[in-house]
């Protein structure tokens, strides 16, 4: 059996985060992409519009952030950082890059968070006990359990399904973020009845970040296929794939050119952008999920792992206490 050692590039990732009905934080009202970016010489959190105009550094820390995912509400960002020591974990901060907190008191490697769908809960990665698993917690840090054994969990859009990426072997393999993968595939847990569900595409000996299309019936993600060889040996370049949730389809390539990863879909779900490596580094673009038009939308740095958020598609934030407190007093005096 082939086997193939793959080592993370990005920081391990944690969800993090106070509930999202706070008030004293301003929702965003404009779309809004957060990525990576090492242009400032290390790994720093950034927010760009939608066409790549307006890039505006939010962290400003000497230690590495990375990972950064949007709550629902674009309240908040979540996202991996070394700041509080050398094991990497997840932080959560305002829209704004205020607000700065960790989210487990437990340091533990975490890494690769999403979000649910209501806002409650957050998923991701870690190694326990020689195995890389996937577990969920409340956004506070409470209630960690482990679901599955796999890596890059995605939250379904009905918040009812987790897709992830699992494999035959999948086992750390050192300190640094190595890990030993054979026989890659996606698979969905059923989060109220447990079940397991493989969706198991042929001939890639890698792949990576399964991600839903909103309306659930498709996934995205990150593929190496075997039919790319040059030699001896497969040509190491990633490619865009998209695959219906019921797995019974071969998975289509979007045709985007270059060695690339990391797919996202903007919340209208016609548009995705991802990473591609340049002569410059690697930089984020978007293009359409037909794949027939492209646009570049960073250049300075190596960019990386962006997330889209769009106020038109937001989760709804809870009445203000203030607010709840006058429609009272209205139906008061009208009594």
């Amino acid at each position: 059996m082939k086997t193939i050692r793959f080592f993370l590039i990005c920081g391990l990732v944690l969800i993090v985060g106070l509930s999202v009905t706070s008030t004293s934080v301003e929702a965003l009202r404009t779309a809004k992409i957060v990525f990576t970016s090492n242009r400032d010489g290390n790994s720093e959190i950034y927010i760009m519009n939608p066409d790549g105009s307006e890039q505006v550094n939010l962290t400003h820390h000497p230690g590495n952030d990375y990972s950064p995912v949007w709550s629902p509400t674009g309240k908040q960002i979540l996202f991996v950082s070394d700041r509080g020591g050398k094991t990497s974990d997840l932080y959560m901060m305002d829209a704004d890059g205020g607000g700065v907190r960790r989210v487990f008191n437990r340091r533990v490697a975490r890494a690769h968070p999403t979000w649910s769908p209501d806002g409650e809960q957050i998923a991701y990665y870690r190694v326990d006990r020689g195995e890389v698993a996937i577990y969920t917690a409340s956004i506070d840090g409470g209630a960690e359990k482990r679901i599955a054994t796999g890596m890059h969990p995605a939250w379904a859009p009905d918040g009812s399904e987790i897709a992830f990426m699992s494999a035959k072997i999948l086992i750390p393999i050192d300190k640094f973020g190595g890990i030993e993968i054979a026989r890659p595939r996606i698979e969905i847990i059923d989060l109220r009845t447990d079940a397991e569900d493989q969706i198991s595409p042929e001939g890639f000996p890698l792949l990576f970040n399964p991600t839903w299309t909103p309306d659930g019936t498709q996934l995205v993600f990150s593929g190496l296929s075997a039919k790319e060889r040059v030699g001896l040996g497969p040509v190491h370049t990633m490619s865009l794939y998209i695959v219906n949730r019921n797995g019974k389809e071969k998975p289509r390539r979007i045709e985007v050119k270059g060695n690339v990863s990391n797919p996202a879909l903007a919340p209208r779900g016609n548009t995705l952008v991802y990473d591609q490596k340049t002569n410059k580094g690697r930089q984020i673009f978007k293009t359409t999920l037909a794949g027939d038009r492209s646009e570049q939308l960073t250049e300075r740095g190596g960019n990386y792992g962006a997330d889209w958020f769009d106020p038109a598609f937001a989760l709804p934030v809870s009445p203000q206490p203030h607010l709840l407190t006058t429609v009272w007093g209205r139906v008061k005096v009208l009594d």
